[in-house]
């Protein structure tokens, strides 16, 4: 084990890979060594944050930074916030409650006031945040919601993983069905 003062996880997922972040997590690597930081702040890949639309992602702890959207040219500012008394780079920072999080809870806390809701009525509360059907797919992939069956007939259900995170209470339907 290492003991460090902050560590920092570089989502690779395959739709952050997609978005280059294995050149991200190189880089950054990189530059904490240049810098003599790779003592103090690990840096290591890792699987999803669930946060792949927005990502590449990243994580550092203890601090409960999450940032989103990273390119390999944000690494040098990056680097510098990772230093002893240094800055978050608020451009980059994902809060629970902006920008697509926000955008996740209006959507989850609508199916649920839908439920039971049709994968065609999910994918148009989708659409209207600006997310596609591989969007979707990803999500139900992650466990945020499931594909069920009620009397025959396709449904979609916001699951306890989706209603935990975003603090939303499961609708009556919704308990009933096992979300």
């Amino acid at each position: 084990m290492y003991w460090t003062r902050k560590h920092v996880l570089i989502c690779t997922a395959q739709h952050c890979n997609q978005k280059g972040a294995q050149a991200v997590a190189g880089r950054l690597r990189i530059e904490l060594k240049r810098k003599g930081l790779d003592v103090d702040v690990m840096a290591n890949t890792c699987d999803s944050i669930d946060l792949c639309d927005i990502g590449p992602n990243i994580v550092v702890y203890p601090d409960g930074i999450i940032y989103h959207s990273v390119q390999a040219k944000d690494i040098p500012e990056l680097v510098e916030s990772l230093r002893p008394g240094g800055t978050p780079v608020e451009r980059l920072r994902l809060y629970p409650r902006d920008g697509a999080e926000q955008a996740r809870r209006e959507l989850y806390e609508a199916a649920v006031r839908a439920a039971p809701i049709s994968p065609e009525a999910f994918l148009a509360l989708a659409q209207a945040r600006g997310w596609d059907e591989a969007w979707v797919n990803e999500q139900a992939r992650r466990g945020f919601i499931a594909r069920k069956e009620i009397d025959g007939r396709p449904v979609i259900t916001v699951t306890s993983k989706a209603l935990n995170r975003y603090g939303i209470a499961a609708s009556p339907s919704e308990e009933a069905a096992g979300a």
